[in-house]
């Protein structure tokens, strides 16, 4: 039998007085005041009553309950609850043991949580995760500390009857169902979904409000039966809304699974420390991460949209498998056209929202009679959305860092087609190290309080120069500053205004001239009067001038070819009549 007293020792000590116990009993006293407490109960008060792993599987819910009783701690819930919550109060502290602490746990050690709290122990580590989370979520601050009734003396202390073997055969058992194997994990969520709902505890309201616990009804095996809550106006520290929260999130599940795969595109779901990161992100979204089931759902959300998103990948790379898959496809092909002038206007007005847009977007395919159900046809419907983003993300050049280094390289390499190899070297190496170097403009003009003038152009070249930078070079030195200056205006240093200009034989574009020239002698054509062309302007003649020019030179020219043919003729006619006469 227990002793009474002792239990009642036990709850009211304090944590001297505990070491000071353990001492006594030769057990170590190592922890803080509540696992001391329960190893002198389990070691010392229940000293006949083995509390193994191996043993609590055997042992009647009856008995399970009464245990938990007398270790002071929440004791409701279904037998298997019973047993995980025994199992943590004897083994674990809460605050050491928590689902933010089991963030940085390694495979191995969430597999063996998951074999201590009867888990599946299949999957990934972030499936491993999702499930012992999940578990000390349901029941958290049901565990790790005697009731404060117990504590104060106002409540006897629980003793168990002497353990009784039951028959299943002459006992009559309530019919309760078994979920399969297979059908675990349902199981699993269905039980914490019902353990959430369950979540006030008699027992824990009475503690708040300083009341005797009322003796709990009697357990029989296969059985639980449902608590009175007493609704009073308290401030109480309990999960309180998760019903409802689980209701809108159900109905938000679209916005939620197009969320996660943003988020998927760019991380990995056994990032433990991202996935935190992107549930508290997801908070800032109206979702009511605050509630432990609410988390646990986005987990097991994750992981499903995980294995949907390898089932797709694989699937986009065979060739259909199914009837079905075959004519889903051939649809897809008839209204991809229509799909992506949907998906235009989408993005256009819903440019903010890329999750928004992926919902509508999904919509209208399924508008469209394409069957999502098919990992095969979702996979090129979002793969569709995520290239038409990447496209535009490209033209737009979203990036402020590379769009800066971008314009402040065009500058370096502005008019090089004809510098030399020495200048293009050092260019090369600007390319190469253009972090560095805007880290050194950004320093500089920082120090200088916003100025780039003259004085600062010199300190950089100088200091460009020690580091084996051959900035000095004619060809070099204007690109470098001016591309510093452009650097500097991007970030927001100075004004636009400021930035230094490339010298004219730089800054000039041929092509440009080209275009200036030809709009002018246009011009000229239309007030009437004729362009000028290489000769005359090099003659330094009028257009006018000397076209007349060219048109009396024509004549002269003429008349003296017909000049030369007339004495030709003559000469000839001269010789005929010489002929005659002789």
């Amino acid at each position: 039998m227990v002793d009474e007293n002792l239990l009642s020792e036990l709850y009211s000590a304090r944590l001297d007085e505990l070491r000071e116990m353990a001492i006594a009993q030769d057990i170590s006293k190592a922890g803080n005041v509540e696992q001391l407490r329960a190893r002198l109960i389990d070691q010392v008060a229940l000293s006949e009553i083995d509390l193994s792993w191996d043993s609590l599987q055997e042992m009647p819910n009856k008995n399970l309950g009464e245990m938990l009783g007398v270790f002071g701690v929440k004791r409701s819930g279904s037998i298997k609850e019973k047993r995980q919550r025994l199992w943590l109060h004897l083994n674990h502290d809460p605050k050491k043991l928590n689902p933010e602490t089991i963030a940085d746990a390694t495979r191995d050690q969430l597999h063996e949580l998951c074999k201590a709290l009867e888990l599946p122990r299949s999957g990934s580590k972030q499936q491993l995760f999702a499930r012992v989370a999940g578990v000390l979520s349901a029941h958290e601050g049901g565990w790790g500390k005697v009731k404060k009734s117990l504590r104060r003396g106002k409540t006897a202390p629980v003793i168990p009857s002497t353990p009784v073997p039951v028959n299943p055969i002459s006992t009559p058992v309530a019919p309760t169902f078994v979920p399969s194997v297979q059908d675990d994990e349902a199981a699993e969520l269905a039980a914490m979904i019902q353990a959430s709902i369950d979540a006030v505890d008699v027992d824990e309201l009475t503690d708040v409000l300083e009341e005797p616990d009322e003796p709990a009804p009697e357990e029989y095996e296969g059985i639980v039966e449902p608590e009175i809550v007493v609704a009073t106006p308290t401030n109480l520290t309990i999960d309180e809304g998760t019903g409802s929260a689980i209701i809108e999130l159900d109905a938000r599940i679209a916005e939620l699974h197009s969320h996660i795969r943003e988020f998927l595109l760019i991380s990995r779901e056994h990032d433990a420390n991202d996935v935190t990161a992107f549930v508290e992100d997801l908070g800032a979204q109206g979702f009511q991460v605050s509630h432990a089931m609410v988390r646990n759902r986005i987990l097991a959300e994750i992981t499903a949209m995980a294995n949907l998103r390898d089932a797709e990948s694989d699937a986009s790379s065979q060739a259909p498998g199914s009837w079905r898959e075959r004519k889903a496809l051939r649809k897809l092909e008839e209204c991809r056209s229509e799909l992506l002038d949907q998906l235009e206007a989408i993005l256009d007005s819903n440019s903010e929202d890329l999750a928004l847009a992926r919902v509508r977007f999904e919509t209208a395919a399924a508008e469209s009679g394409l069957d999502l159900e098919l990992p095969g046809i979702s996979g090129r419907v979002h793969g569709l959305f995520d290239l038409q983003v990447s496209l535009r993300e490209a033209e737009e050049d979203i990036d402020p860092v590379t769009a800066r280094r971008q314009r402040a390289m065009e500058v370096l390499y502005r008019g090089t087609q004809d510098v030399s190899s020495d200048a293009m070297r050092t260019l090369q190496k600007f390319e190469e190290q253009m972090e560095n170097f805007e880290r050194i403009v950004e320093t500089l003009v920082r120090r200088a309080e916003g100025q780039f003038g003259p004085v600062e152009h010199a300190l950089l070249v100088r200091f460009l120069e020690r580091r084996g930078w051959d900035v000095g070079h004619p060809e070099v030195r204007s690109r470098a500053i001016a591309a510093a200056g452009v650097l500097a205006a991007a970030m927001g240093y100075i004004n636009s205004e400021d930035i230094p200009g490339l010298p004219s034989s730089i800054s000039l574009d041929p092509d440009k001239v080209s275009d200036v020239v030809d709009s002018l002698r246009g011009l000229l054509v239309d007030m009437g009067r004729s362009a000028p062309t290489a000769d005359t302007v090099a003659h330094g003649i009028s257009a006018d001038d000397a076209k007349q020019a060219a048109e009396t030179s024509n004549i002269g020219r003429v008349r003296g070819k017909l000049d030369q043919a007339d004495e030709l003729l003559s000469r000839l006619s001269r010789g005929t009549d010489a002929e005659a006469g002789e």
